[in-house]
């Protein structure tokens, strides 16, 4: 199994913010910046004196603009609303030599705007996506996947000429695996990794978006003003390989399955697994030694403990009496910061959150700068579930300002025991369910946050991961964010039938073997501590890498046995292989092999396709669902059932839940979907309908001929559905009948949804466009 760069980015930054393992940090860090690069300014060239001056400049503010509208045509009539040295819209603002323009576009309907960066050093385009509607290519798009790298490799010259010229830089190709669903616009992603000196730097990387027309219509490059250490090593691979093995230490701990970020209700698919506290982070290749967040030299990665929660704060009580007004849900935030922090007029509306609670979202502060809240209050028990306060620069500040957060005011004794305090306030039943991770509180990644605490979740006295409650405090000890990433308790009973069936001893075994460490340039560094903060640095390195995804973040399944992907995201992508030769041979064999491509046809599990078995109304919205997404194991674990028979943890929930947000399907709760029953023709042109947004036609067209005179007219439930799909040529007649209840197969489903591809571009309304 394969993940996107998206899915590597979500994952890691879960891990980082919420794991309590300090080794694994490291880590993250790195994995983090190999990725965040591609979306923002980050690793341009920086100003030689710390602070932006327009005369260091290279390239002018108009040899920016000319730059741009030379690449990329589409700016050709845009206007320029501004252009600033460094990015504006970053705080705290950094000293990356970078021009950002903000670009406007006046069109019929009212006006677009964006933003786009360039080095203002090289000349490399940092970041260009521009939103404007455009014309969409759909199956078959009108160049190939090869034609568009082609594209790609002849472009990256051009937006990035230092790549070009860098006699010690190489770019090389990333295996991309974001998919490209059958259904909606084409567009082709390539990522490539830039190498220095032949060792993969990490934080740089080059992606291009082109469309299925050949357009350019995203680019994200990186800068290259940083120092890299010379390639020469004091230590082989084996034996950081050697080290790590030394100090690898594993826990036993309840993970969750791929659906956990977007609905934390569901627990039947958490795992119990051994996972890595200790020994799997970076080595420092010149000095042979671990390396901690910051980038200083470590001997070993410190023994993570835990520690009960010591507070004499009232627990927290749930409201009574109804659901929480607009005034009370107010309270609740101002009982943690203060009415002054409220100041003026709070805004606040009811929703409903991905677990299915009505809740209160409270907001305050001026969108043009200054001090602005957000948080989120249970309406009906009265519980914070998360608050955030951010201080972000007024449209008068410079971009010039150095920006500190100052020495604290309280100790971290005294912060460490604000943070129990307030979590004993918020959190339902803290000290039975919470315990504090035993690590520095002072490390943040704000300037407005001097102290940052977690506090695990535990159940049967093992870690539920990454199940968390993180706490930041400011230099007074005031409340900057609360996060509440905890499983709901009403849902781990489940979690009792977990029982491990392989020994601490065997997964040590298990997970030292598949411990390899490649070599790497990675930017680490950069977080603030005790309000200072610290310069981030290009370092060699060793990375672990544990599996063929060059990921870190593996367990070994205590149930199994087996390796796994500890953050399996929602929206991995299966590795299709070849096409399984009992499809090779079939009548329907092209369409079967485009199916398969696209991933909306699997193999079964002895690894045979069986093109002539049937498929049920079940497996037809599992097939939509891999047509619309491309393949991915997409989760969505609905807040309630669909269909008396989808229940929320069925293998069709998903596909229900997307195809009724979709508005092809209309959630019926007391009404049954038969979901086992088989697929007939006469219901597959019902669905073709469904998709083509041609219902009401269809009820106009009911009297046809063409369907009126077939000699099984009289079988036929909807006549006009079955017009619509025969004069569309989705569907035929055979020898003067259409077999209405014959059931429809898996080779028969391919060559229909082959046909109903090619439509796309073709009729009024998309089966899936831009917007979704």
């Amino acid at each position: 199994m394969k993940r996107s760069m998206k899915g590597k980015l979500l994952a890691t930054v879960l891990a980082f913010s919420l794991l309590p393992f300090g080794g694994l940090a490291n880590a993250a860090q790195s994995s983090l910046s190999s990725t965040t690069v591609i979306a923002s300014s980050s690793g341009a060239s920086a100003s030689s004196t710390g602070v932006l001056d327009e005369s260091q400049a290279k390239i002018s503010k108009e040899e920016a603009i000319a730059r741009f509208k030379k690449l990329f045509p589409d700016l050709k009539d845009a206007e320029v609303t501004s252009i600033d040295l460094g990015n504006p819209n970053q705080y705290p603002p950094s000293h990356d030599m970078i021009w950002t323009i903000q670009w406007s576009f006046t069109v019929e309907n009212g006006s677009y705007g964006f933003d786009s960066a360039i080095d203002a050093i090289t000349g490399d385009i940092i970041t260009y996506y521009n939103p404007l509607p455009k014309e969409d290519s759909y199956y078959p798009a009108k160049i190939s996947r090869e034609e568009a790298e082609k594209i790609a490799k002849q472009f990256i010259p051009q937006a990035s000429p230092s790549v070009k010229s860098g006699d010690k830089l190489q770019l090389k190709s990333i295996e991309n695996d974001y998919p490209q669903a059958l259904f909606g616009p084409v567009q082709y992603s390539f990522s490539y990794q830039a190498q220095v000196n032949g060792i993969p730097a990490t934080n740089s990387q080059i992606g291009v978006v082109i469309d299925g027309n050949g357009k350019i219509t995203s680019y994200n490059g990186f800068g290259t003003g940083k120092e890299y250490p010379s390639p020469d090593a004091s230590l082989t691979s084996q034996q950081a390989v050697e080290k790590m093995k030394k100090e690898l230490k594993l826990q036993l701990a309840y993970v969750p399955g791929s659906d956990y970020y977007l609905n934390r209700t569901n627990t039947s698919q958490y795992r119990l697994g051994y996972v890595a506290v200790s020994g799997i982070g970076m080595i420092d290749a010149k000095s042979g030694k671990f390396l901690d967040d910051q980038g200083q030299a470590i001997d070993a990665f410190p023994q993570i403990t835990y520690s009960s929660i010591s507070s004499s704060a009232a627990a927290f009580k749930p409201h009574t009496g109804g659901e929480l007004t607009k005034e009370e849900a107010i309270a609740v935030v101002t009982a943690v910061t203060s009415k002054e922090a409220l100041e003026g007029t709070p805004q606040a509306s009811t929703s409903t959150d991905r677990d299915g609670r009505k809740t209160w979202s409270i907001w305050n502060g001026s969108p043009l700068g200054g001090v602005q809240i957000h948080a989120t209050v249970d309406a009906n028990t009265g519980e914070l579930l998360d608050f955030s306060s951010y201080s972000y620069p007024s449209g008068e500040a410079s971009t010039n300002e150095t920006v500190t957060a100052g020495k604290p005011s309280i100790t971290e004794a005294e912060a460490k025991t604000k943070a129990q305090d307030l979590v004993t306030k918020l959190f339902p039943n803290a000290s039975a369910s919470l315990k504090l991770i035993d690590r520095p509180g002072t490390v943040s990644y704000s300037p407005d946050t001097a102290y940052m605490y977690s506090f695990q979740q535990f159940y049967n006295g093992k870690p539920i991961q990454p199940s968390a409650v993180q706490i930041n405090l400011d230099k007074e000890g005031k409340l900057t964010n609360y996060y509440n990433m905890s499983t709901p308790a009403d849902k781990l009973g489940k979690l009792d039938s977990l029982t491990a069936k392989i020994t601490e001893e065997e997964a040590l075994k298990l997970y030292r073997d598949a411990i390899r460490a490649e070599l790497q340039y990675a930017t680490i560094g950069g977080n603030y501590v005790e309000g200072e903060l610290q310069q981030s640095q290009v370092k060699l390195v060793y990375m672990p890498q544990l599996t063929e995804d060059d990921n870190w973040g593996v367990l070994v399944n205590a149930v199994t046995g087996k390796l796994e992907q500890q953050y399996v995201y929602p929206g991995t992508t299966e590795q299709k292989g070849e096409l399984p030769a009992d499809a090779k041979k079939h009548w329907a064999s092209k369409s079967l092999q485009i199916m398969f491509d696209y991933g909306i046809i699997k193999p079964e599990t002895d690894g045979l396709i069986h093109p002539d078995q049937t498929v049920n109304n079940g497996d037809w919205v599992n097939i939509l669902l891999a047509g619309f997404t491309g393949g991915q194991n997409y989760y969505i674990t609905p807040e309630k059932p669909r269909f008396a028979d989808v229940p929320v943890d069925s293998q069709y929930a998903s596909a229900v839940e997307y195809l009724v947000q979709r508005g092809f399907l209309k959630a019926a709760p007391t009404q049954k979907l038969h979901p086992e029953q088989t697929l007939t023709r006469g219901d597959l042109a019902l669905w073709l309908t469904k998709l083509l947004k041609y219902e009401k036609l269809s009820e106009f067209m009911a009297k046809d001929t063409d369907v009126t005179a077939l000699k099984d007219a009289a079988q036929i439930k909807n006549k006009g559905a079955v017009t619509i799909a025969m004069k569309l040529g989705l569907l035929t007649a055979e020898k003067g009948k259409f077999n209405p209840n014959a059931p429809v197969t898996k080779a028969q489903i391919s060559v229909v949804l082959l046909r109903l591809a090619t439509l796309q571009d073709k009729v009024d309304s998309p089966i899936m466009n831009s917007n979704y």
